[in-house]
């Protein structure tokens, strides 16, 4: 008793900064191992696919650890891109540029496996990046390495406009257009005919992919034997009202929003003729992304409007149209998509999707340790890695494709 008298007595004479740094740095750490450190929540229907998952997908039983210093979800967003900027080499892509039906171009990014075990069949993944993202980026370079380690083949679809080719026909893309992806996942069914397909979206990519994985030619074809969505922003509606918010949500979505005046600026040449339904001096001053749908998207894909846009991009209230295994991957601390937004409800009436929840991550984050800048093998990439060979493993993707 008396050494806890003497210790309390020892703290209070302190300089009052020093108690109000130690009481504070106290509070942060109990924060942090409180509520910030936990297991992933799964949210499936129980089953045989979440069985599966719990076995053979052993990172989601651990504690995911966010880096204790940046795990404010708008700091671990820039963050994360910003370590993997410097840490992450160049990939070795080989590139082919695609032709498409009506003349456009698009560049495909392929990396050939580094190894292949004698249990698994030969597979590719298609990788479809965020809203302006291409092969170089960042998160989609550690991907790409990370699926070639793990023994698969990946190839990156660059959108039209993006990865450094030049547009040959007044049109771009959209989240839910999948005329391209289409004809992109024709010619790689062509190439290797005999190729298990799987396929990683990550924000907008995902609801490309949600939206080719949920309509009647994957339904009728069965071009993808599974998928992992990252990071998606399934109802788009909320997603643009979370990221115009004050403010620094706000400086997110006005970055985003200038790169996608940036992509139409580059391709004035193309998008800026008077006789285009749209008004190409009222598109490249859009200050926000829902503006720049308004102004451009829109009129580009003939919607009525962007709500009805929104809308059909939206992947909450189409999670069962996707018959394919799927894993997800959101933060609940994401600022593009909170976990209110999330349709856990719906996932957990379905058998053969999983959506995983991370309490902290943000948006494409999911840094972790305490020094990241050295971690290669970020949560992400494992559990990429543990799924895809899990899933792709003596073909169990057919127990769990309905």
């Amino acid at each position: 008793m008396d050494i806890l008298t003497n210790s309390i007595t020892k703290f209070c004479s302190l300089p009052p900064s020093c108690i109000v740094g130690v009481t504070a740095a106290v509070g942060f750490i109990n924060y942090y191992f409180m509520f910030a450190v936990k297991v992933p929540r799964i949210h499936c229907k129980e089953g045989e696919f979440k069985n599966f998952i719990r076995q053979n997908v052993p990172i989601i039983n651990e504690k995911y650890w966010p880096t204790m210093w940046c795990f404010e979800a708008r700091f671990q967003s820039v963050l994360a891109s910003l370590i993997r900027s410097f840490i992450v080499p160049p990939a070795p892509y080989r590139r082919e540029i695609f032709t498409l039906k009506d003349g456009g171009e698009v560049a495909l990014d392929w990396l050939e496996p580094m190894k292949r075990s004698d249990d698994m069949y030969d597979a590719t993944i298609l990788f479809l990046p965020g809203l302006t993202g291409d092969s170089k980026c960042e998160y989609v370079r550690a991907t790409s390495l990370a699926v070639q380690k793990s023994g698969f083949r990946i190839v990156v679809f660059n959108y039209r406009g993006i990865g450094g080719i030049e547009l040959k026909t007044p049109r771009t893309y959209s989240a839910n257009n999948i005329d391209d992806l289409t004809e992109i996942v024709c010619h790689i069914k062509s190439k290797y005919p005999d190729t298990i397909l799987g396929g990683i979206g990550v924000s907008m990519g995902g609801l490309l992919l949600g939206s080719f994985l949920s309509s009647n030619i994957q339904y009728v074809h069965k071009y993808f034997s599974a998928a992992m969505l990252i990071s998606v922003p399934w109802n788009l509606i909320a997603t643009t009202q979370n990221i115009e918010k004050p403010y620094l949500n706000r400086l997110l979505c006005s970055y985003l929003a200038k790169c996608l005046c940036n992509l139409v600026e580059n391709s004035s040449n193309m998008l800026s003729s008077s006789s285009h339904k749209w008004d190409y001096n009222q598109v490249i001053k859009s200050k926000t992304i829902r503006e720049f749908d308004s102004n451009y998207t829109i009129k580009l894909f003939e919607h009525k409007s962007v709500d009805d846009y929104y809308k059909k991009a939206s992947l909450h209230d189409k999670l069962d149209l996707i018959r394919v295994p799927c894993l997800c991957l959101n933060a609940a601390d994401d600022p593009f998509c909170l976990e209110s937004d999330l349709p856990l409800k719906s996932a957990d009436r379905i058998e053969n999707l999983a959506i995983l929840v991370t309490v902290k991550g943000g948006h494409i984050g999911f840094l972790e340790g305490i020094w990241p800048f050295s971690n290669t093998n970020e949560f992400m990439f494992r559990l990429i890695d543990q799924y895809f060979s899990s899933i792709f493993k003596n073909n169990n993707y057919k127990k769990y494709d309905s």
